[in-house]
């Protein structure tokens, strides 16, 4: 139950993935109700590249063929071929005469042809080769070659797994793979038809296809005056097909090339490479400085790296460059896994000042891009099949430090096994401390289809720009992410991302229901950090797999006139389940939410500490009321409040709960549920009590200090933890409030706890913990020298360890009195220990124990013992080892008494737990009886 764990690139911060590429292409898309209606991107969104993606499923189907789509969102964390696919769908060829084909309505010839298709893996792994047949207006034109060499990773025993080849394994993900060629013979003239057919001469067992590129390149460049073309240093070309796999028989081109490079340096010349395949043998690559790489055009200069496989040596980038122009040149390689036994390595690392990559074509290679320094600029570029990110800007690759006003613009990336571009600000390494990254721009990009990342991940820095690009068809993550990279990575002081289109986004990786756009830290697992000033505005996400929008941790976020347009959950959600807002802040104005499916929400606000300006939008009746104290003026304090006369803004702004019933709309109209009480003074309480549900109150304090919290309940049975208050941030001001059985809903008693107020207008929330109980009102009056709350809990904000944990779930998140917050111990590594110091001996006869009250959070029963220390050394059992069922229809909390004993530690020894291999515990309350 956590989020997805990133991996790292030898020293240097995780890799990210990629998405799909867009206008003036024909992006088709695939709306949930499975319409195949084909969609053109509007022109001033995504990238613009020359080319026309056909989608399988838009071509008219042949004897027999079938289409496959994605029609519900994902119910396991494992991947599909659908999911993997652009559009989410794609046509199967099981039979001999089974096809596609398509009209040719580009309006101009159609000279090459990029297939993105997936064929069967060989039955013990390693892939096999085969052809598939392209017919021209019903002729036989070609057989076009495919594999299954470079796809293909098996997660059934190591979920993310990045290099098992073994199908035995189960659960494959990586299934598509994209080949390109120019057609013999006569181009396909505008109005023809054209057809991929599963011949009898075509081996595989079915043929899957995804998507074709239809194009017709410009002629070879010629070579540039004042160059050196690497023919002259020795090298050879060999221009037998890969199709997944290197020609044994290649001549290795590496010394020759490298030796051109030091001459084009000397010489200050261009380093030429000529039409043809050139080969690098082995795991080294090449370095340039200070010069400009050229090639005929990314058709028809290939620079191929072939690693003996398996290998066992890190590798290099292919190209590392420092202040270069590199363009018009193909980057390709012989790998099968993202990691080091596959032959895994970058295709161009880059760094410097005004560096330039244009018009570049990498595929295979772990990552395409992976560039930092000052001034540089990827355009024009497409990276697809990828294993790892596809353009990744940072302040880390190679020698640098900065990344500084860098831009990647009309870009096309498919198909990766990271984010397909990222802003990726660290801030440290080890010992290595990098400046944080600033005014980076990534505009008109068009991502697609990445199978292990995001669309776009903005992590970390301050100024960004991202604006106008088109992402879809994420597999597993969020399609647009505005946040922080772990533990070391650079806080996020600003960005705008507006006008760019977010479809088909948001995945089940980690069983987490990730959205399609989404602004906080703990993106990537690690709930830590600053997110402040995303400016997010003018963006457009249809066809969310889950939630449209999600914001967890955060500060000064704008969100404004967006619109969120047919999720497959709800539109805009703060806190969603495993993104943890505690505290925060947002405007969330002018926004539109419509194609909600029945039983979810345009605008939920699951957190009670976050808070969110909520106005204009088109769920808000009368264009919207912002959040504000009930009847204009805030309640005084000292004095009462009404439970009743929660603050206006509706919900998920002055309250959050799960259900209506409309019971009370005789005094509310909003259908929450109030009802006639009979206690004396009669008007309304507050019924049918919840986990997970608050309200906010907005109150005028006249002078800081202790006040004593009176609550008048009522609850037929007793109620443990039933509620807390919290101020604005979401501290919790005074700690569980139980509730003894008063005999009905309707008879009525007092219980008090100790609250610290400042002076001045100030918003409080009423936390439903666990459910239950009526609520009638609440009065605040001095306390008359801070006196504690009767039985405190003696481990709120107490020193906590434990014997280890995971990424950002640390001991201090159990006892803060949080409980979105939690402490996640070491994986499959029972026994596992958590103990809080209460700072003196206490004594204690009772503990709560909490996990997150959200239903993501699965029914689960955990083995714990529970012993008690006077010095932290030597122990007694206060409980004995035994199961705990947390249970989310009953709040996930279980209490365990005991015989009262004077300890100052309290430990709990985890031995085993049903739900995840580690210890979990969101909350620790320890109290005397």
């Amino acid at each position: 139950m956590r989020p997805h764990r990133p991996t790292v690139r030898g020293l240097l911060p995780r890799l990210l993935p990629l998405a799909l590429v867009a206008a003036p292409l024909t992006v088709l898309a695939v709306p949930h109700d499975v319409t195949l209606t084909p969609v053109k991107a509007a022109a001033a969104v995504g990238a613009s590249q020359g080319f026309t993606s056909l989608e399988a499923e838009t071509g008219t189907l042949v004897g027999g063929a079938s289409t496959v789509s994605l029609t519900a969102p994902p119910t396991t964390e494992y991947s599909s071929a659908a999911l993997e696919a652009s559009g989410h769908a794609y046509v199967h060829l099981a039979s001999t005469g089974q096809g596609v084909q398509w009209t040719n309505t580009t309006g101009q010839p159609i000279s090459f042809l990029n297939v993105r298709a997936s064929i069967p893996d060989a039955p013990s792994g390693g892939g096999i080769t085969s052809t598939l047949d392209l017919y021209v207006n019903g002729v036989f034109r070609q057989a076009l070659n495919l594999n299954s060499k470079q796809t293909y990773i098996y997660e059934g025993t190591n979920y993310n797994n990045s290099d098992d080849k073994n199908p035995a394994d189960g659960d494959p993900r990586v299934f598509w793979d994209e080949s390109h060629t120019f057609l013999t013979g006569a181009a396909i003239a505008p109005g023809s038809t054209f057809s991929l057919v599963k011949d009898s001469a075509n081996s595989a067992w079915y043929y899957d296809v995804d998507v074709v590129d239809a194009e017709n390149p410009p002629a070879p460049i010629a070579q540039p005056a004042n160059s050196i073309s690497i023919t002259d240093c020795g090298a050879v070309a060999d221009n037998a097909p890969t199709n997944g796999s290197a020609d044994p028989a290649a001549q290795d081109s590496t010394a020759a090339i490298q030796n051109c490079v030091n001459q084009a340096q000397s010489q200050n010349k261009t380093l030429w490479i000529p039409q043809g395949t050139f080969y690098l043998k082995g795991t080294t690559g090449l370095q340039a400085t200070g010069i400009t790489i050229a090639g005929a055009g990314m058709w028809y200069s290939t620079i191929y790296r072939d690693v003996p496989l398996p290998n066992s040596q890190p590798l290099a980038a292919v190209f590392s460059v420092t202040s270069c122009t590199v363009q018009d040149f193909h980057i390709d390689s012989d790998a099968t896994s993202r990691g080091t036994v596959g032959g895994d390595g970058g295709a161009m690392d880059t760094t410097g000042t005004n560096w330039v990559a244009d018009g570049m074509w990498n595929q295979h290679t772990e990552s395409g891009f992976w560039a930092s320094g000052t001034g540089g600029t990827v355009k024009n570029s497409r990276v697809t099949s990828e294993w790892a990110d596809g353009i990744n800007l940072n302040n880390v690759s190679l020698t640098g430090t900065v990344g500084n006003n860098l831009t990647a613009t009309d870009n096309f990336v498919r198909g990766t096994g990271d984010d397909a571009m990222a802003i990726n600000s660290v801030a440290y390494n080890g010992s290595t401390t990098y400046t944080p990254m600033s005014n980076v721009t990534l505009t008109n990009n068009t991502l697609t289809a990445p199978w292990g990342g995001k669309g776009i991940g903005i992590y970390g820095g301050s100024g960004h720009h991202v604006q106008n690009n088109y992402i879809s068809d994420t597999a597993r993550y969020i399609g647009l992410g505005a946040g922080r990279f772990g533990v070391n990575g650079s806080d996020l002081h600003g960005a705008t991302v507006s006008g760019n289109v977010v479809v088909r986004s948001g995945g089940d990786a980690y069983n987490q229901g990730q959205p399609a756009f989404h602004i906080g830290n703990g993106g990537d697992g690690q709930n830590t950090g600053v997110v402040d000033g995303v400016d997010a505005t003018g963006n457009t996400i249809t066809n969310s797999l889950y939630d449209g929008v999600g914001f967890s941790q955060s500060t000064n976020s704008t969100f404004a006139n967006n619109t969120v347009t047919s999720p497959w959950r709800n539109g805009i959600v703060v806190q969603p389940p495993f993104y943890p807002a505690p505290s925060g802040s947002a405007s969330i104005t002018g926004n539109t939410v419509t194609g909600l499916g029945s039983g979810f929400q345009p605008y939920i606000n699951n957190s009670s500490g976050f808070t969110a300006t909520v106005s204009g939008n088109s769920w808000q009746s009368g264009g919207g009321t912002p959040e504000g104290p009930y009847g204009g003026s805030p309640a005084a304090v000292p004095g009462a409040v009404q439970a009743e006369n929660y603050d206006t803004g509706g919900e998920g702004a002055g309250y959050h709960v799960t259900s209506t019933n409309g019971t009370g709309n005789s005094y509310r109209s909003d259908g929450v549920d109030l009802e006639a009480t009979s206690d004396s003074g009669g008007g309304s309480d507050l019924g049918w009590t919840s986990g997970g549900q608050w309200f906010r109150y907005t109150v005028s304090v006249a002078t800081a200090g202790t006040y004593t919290a009176s609550f008048r309940v009522a609850a037929p049975s007793s109620v443990t933890g039933a509620l807390h208050l919290s101020d604005a941030s979401g501290a919790n001001l005074s700690g569980a409030v139980n509730i003894p059985q008063t005999g009905g809903w309707q008879t009525w008693t007092t219980v008090t706890a100790n609250v610290t107020l400042p002076a001045g207008q100030q918003v409080l929330t009423l936390n439903e913990d666990t459910g239950g109980w009526n609520l009638n009102y609440l009065t605040l009056a001095a306390a008359g020298g801070g006196n504690p709350p009767p039985n405190p809990n003696l481990a709120l904000n107490q020193p906590a360890t434990a014997s280890g944990s995971t990424q950002g779930y640390v001991p201090a998140n159990a006892v803060d009195g949080n409980t979105s917050t939690y402490w996640e111990s070491t994986d499959n590594a029972f026994p596992q220990w958590f103990q809080v110091d209460l700072g003196s001996a206490h004594s204690v006869g009772r503990v709560v124990m909490d996990l997150p009250p959200s239903s993501a959070w699965g029914a689960r029963t955990q083995t714990i013992l529970i012993q008690g220390s006077t010095d932290g050394s030597n122990y007694t059992t206060l409980a004995p080892s035994q199961g705990y069922t947390f249970d989310p229809a009953s709040g996930n909390t279980v209490t365990a008494t005991f015989s009262a004993a004077s300890v100052r530690y309290v430990k709990l020894t985890v031995t085993a737990n049903t739900g995840w291999p580690a210890g979990q515990l969101s909350e620790l309350e320890v109290f005397a009886s």
